[in-house]
């Protein structure tokens, strides 16, 4: 039987990771510091605490068999937070460096080492995976190793590994600190909310495209790739604010109010081509859609 082993398996995609695999029928084990929220808890799966980040911990509590890997861990609040920053930093590179120094001699069939956006940093749109990253914060510098790390692991050891590049995902049951999420409640609580000029740029990928990528991962014979996955066109975030407006039926945007952040690159879309061709893979969901489906989860609460 397929066994799946999700690191970070609490959070927002681990958990939508662990419902596609637990409902195909796969043993699901998933891996965090804190246990599941009741509304991320599924019922079958099997949730350790393990820091990722101390090795001994991993040798102690890893003693299954596992087929396929997904690693999701990563501290992933406050990343902007100058007292965090070695902590943001260890949780993403260390924990992917001694989760793949476990498996490196292990008969896996599929690792997947999921990177972000953020590793591009100021690099200029659109972003191909060949582009040089210049990361702008120690959370893309730390994701940007892991990943180095990661492909320097296929290419040496003949690692089944493969990073997916993963720009804004949003979508059912994410934490309500994400800027989709945010936008909704104060739109569905018919609020006014201040925001930017909104005239940066962003990639927003619905869930359900992104589960579906790592499925296409686990069905292809390959190996050592890094691919961007995202919607791969780019939208304003003040028209992101109107879709959302448009959807909730409410609300009251204030445009202009505060600005946008001057260390953020203000256009990050990337190119989709390497997906297409290595995984016959496009997103199915446009934005409007996949805000309805978004909207409706958080109304059925």
């Amino acid at each position: 039987m397929n066994h799946i082993l999700i690191a970070g398996g609490t959070g927002f995609i681990g958990h939508h990771v662990a419902y596609k695999y637990k409902k195909k029928g796969w043993k699901v084990t998933s891996i965090s510091l804190t246990k599941p929220q009741k509304k991320r808890y599924i019922q079958g799966v099997k949730y350790l605490l393990i820091d990722l980040t101390k090795k001994n911990k991993i040798l102690k509590t890893l003693n299954k068999k596992f087929t396929h890997v997904v690693n999701l861990s990563g501290y992933t609040s406050n990343l902007y937070s100058t007292k965090l920053k070695k902590k943001i930093h260890d949780s993403h590179y260390y924990s992917t460096k001694n989760l793949i120094d476990f498996f490196i001699n292990k008969k896996i069939k599929n690792f997947i080492q999921i990177g972000s956006s953020a590793e591009y940093g100021d690099a200029k749109s659109p972003l191909k995976e060949e582009k040089k990253c210049r990361p702008l914060n120690v959370y893309g510098r730390a994701k940007h190793k892991a990943s180095m790390y990661a492909l320097a692991s296929a290419k040496k050891h003949k690692f089944p590994v493969n990073v997916l590049r993963l720009f804004q995902v949003y979508g059912p049951g994410q934490g309500e600190n994400r800027a989709v999420m945010q936008i909704l409640k104060f739109c569905l609580n018919k609020e006014k909310f201040p925001a930017s000029n909104g005239k940066q740029v962003r990639d927003f990928c619905f869930i359900d495209d992104v589960i579906r990528a790592i499925d296409l991962i686990f069905k292809k014979n390959i190996s050592g790739e890094l691919i961007n996955i995202a919607n791969g066109k780019g939208v304003t975030m003040k028209k992101l604010i109107l879709t959302i407006k448009k959807v909730a039926k409410g609300g009251e945007p204030q445009f202009g109010l505060f600005k946008s952040r001057n260390h953020e690159n203000p256009n990050l879309v990337p190119s989709i081509d390497l997906a297409k061709k290595l995984l016959k893979w496009k997103p199915k969901t446009t934005l409007e859609e996949g805000l309805k489906i978004t909207r409706k989860s958080i109304n059925a609460k």
